[in-house]
């Protein structure tokens, strides 16, 4: 399994690869993922227990600026002339990155490639399965499954180059260089595997694909576990105090530009003066300045309030303190579901998708879990806000919704790793 971001690292794109190795031990593979190693960073208790029949190898960098905060205290405290030399390094770093097809993490896996063949050979794996992006990740899984002539599986998390929206800024040259990159990828590819059934139709129309080419699994959420009494006394718990007589709609995470603000920000700010004051909206992590300057240019910042991160673990906790649970995407992303979506779903709490993409809507509509608006619907956002504020004081429910827990299950994050070992059962057995 080449999966460049994996846990420990806290990014989006380890949680995919790492639930997926996590239960392909109880449908009989075993898992051995390569990855980036992430230095500082370390295994939840529970990860480790996850983990605990999965191989992981490190392939460590010299440096990582995916992890390195380039603004902050230490940057403000610098002396001049370092500060002249970090952002003078960081200009640099970003132009260089945008020259180079795929990503700059290309560099560390072809140094590294000898000694990776050399163990896979060592391995005499059934077959390749690597994730993307990075999409480097994907040159690597390709680059094996030919040298050791195995089948390859290659995991789209987001759209590549039918993005709607660039995850970072290309120049023409590398541009080009990834699309002609992504179809010589897909081509070689024994089965695609994409995140939205939205997806999976663009890619397959794009490219003219067989439907037996392509799938989607859609991105899970894990299934606590049933804790003792005494692992439960030491679980982390999040401590933030919340005034539980407003109306708290909670994004688990960070707003940035995938993940957008503005629509929640102008729905709040749409409604009558009376009812702004019986909302509150919580994020964790800094607030981009920009969004900042949002809020203000509203005049609703003090309704918005920011707090630490927290670890996995802590979801429960952070969930229970909370009215609503927010997902929110850009309105370019039309063929996204944001992963959060299903670590959602664990709660009773009613989820408010602001979205651009009907399949999320869908989604919400099959499992009783919540309700979903376009980003354009400012209005009917403000009303649903407006009438979940009015249900909350009068103790009701504060949406029409019915939970279904059976459909709910279909989406864990064992359910969806039992769909993955089926199609690599056949490929294997295929290639047998």
């Amino acid at each position: 399994m080449i999966a460049p971001y994996f846990v420990p690292r806290r990014r989006v794109g380890s949680l995919r690869p790492y639930k997926f190795a996590s239960h392909l031990p109880s449908f009989g593979w075993k898992p051995v993922v390569y990855t980036i190693g992430s230095s500082g960073d370390e295994l939840t208790p529970g990860e480790k227990n996850a983990l605990k029949e999965v191989t992981v190898n490190e392939i460590n960098p010299p440096f990582d600026r995916t992890t390195r905060e380039k603004q902050g205290k230490a940057y403000e405290n610098a002396e001049p002339d370092h500060r002249i030399w970090a952002e003078w390094s960081d200009w640099f770093a970003e132009w260089f990155d945008r020259q180079v097809p795929m990503d700059t993490w290309i560099f560390l896996f072809w140094s590294a490639y000898s000694k990776i063949l050399k163990q896979a050979k060592i391995l005499a794996p059934d077959l390749v399965w690597s994730t993307g992006d990075p999409w480097s990740g994907h040159w690597l899984g390709s680059k094996l499954s030919k040298d050791l002539e195995l089948p390859w599986i290659a995991d789209f998390r987001d759209p590549w180059t039918l993005s709607g929206l660039s995850l970072r800024e290309r120049s023409f040259i590398s541009n080009r260089a990834d699309q002609k990159l992504e179809k010589k990828f897909i081509q070689s590819a024994d089965k695609l595997i994409f995140t939205a059934k939205s997806t999976e139709e663009l890619y397959v129309n794009h490219y003219s694909l067989s439907s037996e080419k392509a799938d989607t699994i859609y991105n899970s959420y894990n299934t606590p576990p049933n804790n003792t009494e005494k692992e439960n006394k030491v679980a982390p718990v999040w401590s933030a105090t919340v005034d539980d007589s407003k109306l708290n709609i909670l994004f688990f995470g960070s707003f940035r530009r995938l993940s957008p603000i503005t629509p929640i920000a102008e729905a709040v700010a749409a409604l009558p003066a009376e009812y702004k004051n019986k909302i509150r909206v919580h994020s964790f992590g800094e607030l981009m300045e920009e969004d900042a300057h949002t809020l203000e240019r509203l005049n609703i910042s003090d309704l918005f309030l920011v707090h630490k991160k927290v670890v996995p673990e802590q979801a429960p906790s952070v969930f229970k303190k909370a009215d609503i649970l927010l997902v929110s995407t850009s309105r370019e992303r039309e063929s996204i579901i944001p992963a959060k979506l299903w670590e959602y779903l664990i709660s009773d709490k009613p989820i408010l998708s602001i979205t651009p993409n009907p399949e999320i809507g869908d989604i919400l509509k099959k499992t009783g879990a919540g309700i979903h608006y376009h980003n354009r619907q400012t209005g009917e956002i403000a009303e649903a806000l407006k009438l979940a504020a009015d249900q909350k004081e009068k103790g009701n429910d504060l949406f029409d919704i019915n939970r279904k827990p059976d459909v709910i299950e279909s989406y864990s994050a064992k359910n969806n790793t039992r769909k993955l070992a089926q199609i690599m059962d056949t490929i294997a057995g295929d290639e047998q």
